[in-house]
């Protein structure tokens, strides 16, 4: 689900979007508006943070990378170093839910869990299978997409959205962009068609990310910079996020022409809703340069914007809210996730739970 994507821009640049003027909108990342990040107290964005410290008992897994965090009402679920484990709320280590490999119950790259009606969705990147497993952990059984792939359709992950499972694909896909699973029938069904003449009612060619309110969730599409919302089962536009194209000269397209260009390169890392604001955590690379993280902050209601935040007043050092630390959706629309290590020892790991205003 977290993909980091390109983008090249030039400094003034941005997106003409003269057909959606009455939409409200912002640029992500605007040069020439460079300055020190403003700070923002996190009483004034954030009720509570909460800490579990995870198990380190014999037994108990050792942590890597963190692909995949969710929730459900007795446990959490997390996807590491391509295993899905799960937790107790207190911490405590419960199982393995599944294993490496290709039999029952297997997968071979997990990229997307979910949990919906008492059970556990595992997807399998590499085969395309979507794994469903009992409150118990036990395999209950899985659903094969990889007869997409013959059409040319690749699913990249899933996010479920008012008890439906919304599928969506990878930008090389040239049909679908996103699709409806009913898991009752296997059926899938069509949410959003790719135009190339990118008629504003659909979501076009790019990548999706889809976050905040899980009954209608916010489905950004980065290729024309329009945020989505999910109605009568078809996407309506709502916002613009800019985040500004860059059009290349042939002669660019070299080593030297692209290493004497002066623009920069602007790598999404990740999107959350936090309450009434939007959290967009990004970097921007003058070419040949080191890359500057950034965390911009968004009110949905007040439009207000700033590219560059710090938030301030988090109460223990490590659950600081920082553009490299990715935050994923609670169980609950104002809260976000995050898994991360207590030091740079990477021997202990902790749950992170914000909830936001």
């Amino acid at each position: 689900m977290y993909k980091v994507l390109c983008f090249v821009f030039s400094a003034v640049m941005l997106v003409s979007c003269t057909a959606r003027t009455e939409m409200p909108g912002f640029s992500i990342f605007d040069r020439s508006a460079m300055n020190e990040a403003v700070q923002v107290s996190s009483d004034a964005l954030i009720e509570d943070v909460s800490v579990v410290r995870l198990d380190t008992s014999d037994g108990a897994p050792v942590l890597g990378m963190i692909e995949d965090v969710c929730e459900s009402e007795n446990a959490y679920y997390i996807i590491s170093s391509e295993t899905v484990y799960e937790y107790a709320k207190d911490g405590s280590f419960v199982r393995r839910i599944g294993a490496k490999g290709r039999g029952p119950g297997e997968y071979l790259n997990p990229r997307g869990i979910g949990v919906s009606g008492g059970r556990l969705y595992v997807f399998d990147y590499n085969t395309q299978n979507i794994l469903t497993y009992g409150e118990d952990g036990s395999f209950i059984g899985s659903s094969s997409k990889s007869a997409l792939m013959n059409s040319g359709i690749y699913i990249t992950s899933f996010f479920f959205s008012g008890g439906d499972m919304i599928l969506y694909a990878s930008s090389n896909s040239p049909v679908q962009d996103m699709l409806r699973w009913d898991a009752a029938t296997d059926g899938l069904t069509a949410v959003s068609e790719r135009s190339r003449e990118m008629m504003p009612e659909e979501v076009m060619m790019g990548e999706n990310y889809i976050f905040g309110d899980r009954d209608n969730p916010f489905i950004y599409n980065n290729f024309n910079d329009t945020v989505y919302v999910l109605e009568g089962g078809r996407p309506v536009p709502a916002m613009l996020m800019r985040l500004g194209k860059y059009r290349f000269e042939y002669g660019d397209l070299t080593f030297d022409g692209l290493m004497s260009l002066s623009a920069g390169r602007l790598n999404f890392l990740w999107i959350a809703a936090a309450g009434e604001n939007i959290l967009i955590a990004y970097s921007v690379v003058n070419l040949g340069d080191e890359s500057s993280a950034f965390l911009g902050l968004y009110n949905t209601r007040t439009g207000e914007y700033s590219q560059n935040v710090e938030i301030t007043g988090i109460p223990e050092d490590f659950a600081v809210i920082t553009p490299a630390e990715r935050l994923f959706e609670g169980m609950q629309d104002d809260e976000l996730l995050s898994v991360r290590p207590v030091s740079d020892t990477g021997d202990e790991y902790v749950i992170i739970k914000y909830r936001f205003k």
